[in-house]
């Protein structure tokens, strides 16, 4: 079950910022953060049409930033993730590409400006996400290593931009979590800890970032097996929107590690209901909450539902197939399929 969690982060080196907000420590155009935190406020109760939208603003007013190309980016990311809809790939592509060229060359004109070398640094962090988890490693790679470059020297421009915070203190969990097998050696090391607690000064210190900090929490926490603590989190992320697709995936996780069957199903009946009712709907979300109904079924000695529910599942093959998330799920299908059938057999 976690490595559908760990997916995200097989890249060692891979940075993860928040999908929703910037730091802007920085000077920046009145006009342009007015519409930025609109377009914010859309994006946390995932109406990201109207969040892109006015994302597209900035970059219509003000074509050579980095800003409106991020946040179209960064969004895309976002539903992609939330929804399991990959529709919207070659659209994230687009602008996530076009945001790290804009970043590149104004981070050219001002090397000391914290804010180019954050969105740049962010652009390339998701980049890095997207590209590991569809298997280009060495671009996954090299974009992480630039990423938490770019996102240590906002640091060290403006020390107070406590949203970089989010970045490198992802960047120092997930290298450590990663590579449990090297921390013997001098350039490793675990450094869990560490990114754990830079998280939790962009939770504390952040001025925009410091729910999205919480929400990377979720996913550290499960990868630390502290379930409890990803429920206390869930909580916290629970007041900015409580039908948030990626807290529920979470939530409904961690009732799983704690073998708490019918609360992780209760969350899973409720995504479900969540993603088919979303206008960002896609099949492959559908498949995977299917897949997780019929296993706490099949834990909760409901050997009918869980059939049915993988029925459900089987269904929605052809529409799936070639989805990356969605794939994983393919086997599992089957494996338990034919566990549920071997019980049968035995009543």
């Amino acid at each position: 079950m976690l490595k559908i969690i760990s997916r995200f982060f097989l890249c060692l080196t891979i940075v993860f910022l928040s999908y929703l907000e910037p730091a802007f420590a920085e000077e920046i155009k009145p006009d342009m953060d007015s519409i930025i935190v609109r377009g914010v406020d859309f994006i946390r109760w995932d109406k990201f049409d109207q969040g892109i939208a006015e994302f597209k603003k900035v970059i219509e007013l003000y074509p050579d930033e980095p800003a409106g190309y991020f946040f179209v980016g960064a969004s895309l990311q976002g539903l992609i993730d939330d929804y399991r809809n990959e529709t919207y790939n070659d659209e994230f592509e687009r602008y996530i590409n076009l945001a790290i060229k804009k970043g590149n060359a104004k981070v050219e004109e001002n090397p000391n400006s914290a804010l180019e070398h954050f969105y740049l640094g962010g652009a390339l962090g998701y980049r890095g996400i997207y590209r590991s988890f569809r298997g280009n490693w060495w671009g996954a790679f090299m974009d992480g290593g630039k990423a938490y470059s770019h996102l240590k020297e906002t640091l060290e421009l403006d020390p107070e931009l406590c949203d970089a915070y989010y970045g490198v203190g992802a960047y120092h969990y997930w290298k450590s979590a990663k590579s449990k097998l090297f921390w013997w050696l001098p350039f490793f090391g675990d450094e869990r800890k560490k990114g754990i607690q830079e998280t939790m000064i962009a939770i504390q210190k952040g001025k925009y970032a410091n729910n999205e900090a919480a929400n990377s929490l979720l996913r550290i926490y499960l990868e630390e097996k502290d379930y409890s603590a990803v429920l206390k989190w869930g909580e916290e992320v629970k007041k900015i929107n409580p039908d948030n697709p990626f807290r529920l995936w979470n939530t409904a996780y961690a009732y799983m590690g704690l073998k708490h069957w019918d609360e992780a199903q209760n969350t899973l009946l409720y995504l479900l209901n969540v993603l088919k009712s979303s206008p960002y709907y896609a099949p492959a979300g559908e498949y995977e909450c299917r897949y997780w109904l019929a296993f706490t079924n099949f834990n909760l000695g409901n050997l009918q539902s869980a059939q049915q529910e993988l029925n459900r599942a089987i269904q929605l093959e052809p529409e799936v197939k070639g989805n990356d998330y969605a794939e994983p799920f393919l086997d599992k299908v089957k494996g338990l399929q034919k566990e549920i059938s071997q019980k049968l057999k035995t009543k």
